[in-house]
């Protein structure tokens, strides 16, 4: 019943918008022990042809969603750069590009307070701070980013138009934004016409369904495992959709190609 509500919900943006804000602040009363710092789906590799990136032994656990943003903000060189993460939730992204990818600064912004101030008392790192904002209306001054990232946010807002625009204007020539999220496959054009139109020249664009599914199968004991411990028995269903876990309608969407996802690096070209 909760995941036919929660379905039935999605199918406005502003309410889905909504509701995932509902989801993070009930995640910050279940999980008091900072245990869910990642939310997207993951990443991982098709082939064993890769370089496994290297992580600190407290952040193994969360290899597959480390792995996404490396994919996603590794793919340009961050280095002494002004970074935004617009939707960084509970702050393990902006945790992760701060210490790892090694940026002059690091900025989260998130539409729930709930997890602004999480991530405030959470994280400890020099260079990384979080605020409260919108993502359709960044409030921040014009050209104060080399890059933006976003990474499974978007499907979640109401004008994907407005937050491209707002991403345009937050950038610095030739700056960068890294971009990744899922679709419907009716909605994947949509995307595209969204991302040609707005202003900045797209240079790579990359389809990683397989990757992300592996990734959900390769994660799914853990956040099941997560999930049941921490979440009351009437909900769990619920949590395991939003989870993509393994037999969820989520999950065998991706499997069927129902959902698409994918990735971008867009840049603001200097004229």
């Amino acid at each position: 019943m909760l995941v036919r509500i929660f379905d039935t919900i999605s199918h406005s943006l502003k309410l889905k918008q909504l509701s995932m804000k509902v989801w993070y602040e009930y995640l910050s009363r279940l999980d008091r022990e900072a245990q869910m710092i990642f939310m997207n789906y993951g990443y991982d590799f098709i082939n064993h042809n890769h370089k496994k990136i290297k992580l600190n032994d407290a952040d193994e656990k969360d290899r597959y969603c480390i792995q996404l943003y490396s994919h996603v903000a590794g793919a340009v060189d961050l280095r002494n750069l002004d970074v935004l993460e617009v939707g960084c939730g509970r702050g393990g992204g902006s945790s992760y590009i701060m210490r790892y990818l090694g940026p002059k600064s690091v900025t989260g912004i998130d539409f729930s307070k709930k997890a602004v101030e999480f991530c405030k008392n959470h994280y400890s790192v020099k260079g990384l701070s979080f605020c409260y904002g919108n993502a359709e209306s960044l409030p921040f001054e014009g050209s104060k980013f080399d890059a933006v990232v976003n990474i499974e946010s978007s499907h979640c807002y109401s004008n994907m138009r407005n937050f491209l625009s707002e991403v345009a204007r937050v950038l610095r020539p030739n700056g960068f934004f890294l971009f990744a999220d899922f679709r419907s496959m009716a909605d994947i054009s949509n995307l595209r016409m969204h991302l040609r139109n707005s202003g900045l020249k797209i240079l790579k664009e990359k389809k990683i369904t397989k990757n992300v599914l592996k990734a959900l199968g390769s994660d799914n004991k853990r956040k099941s495992a997560m999930i049941n411990q921490k979440v009351p028995k009437m909900l769990r269903k619920t949590f395991l959709h939003f989870a993509g876990a393994k037999g969820t309608a989520l999950y065998e969407s991706f499997k069927t190609g129902g959902r698409e996802y994918y990735s971008f690096i867009l840049q603001k070209i200097e004229k």
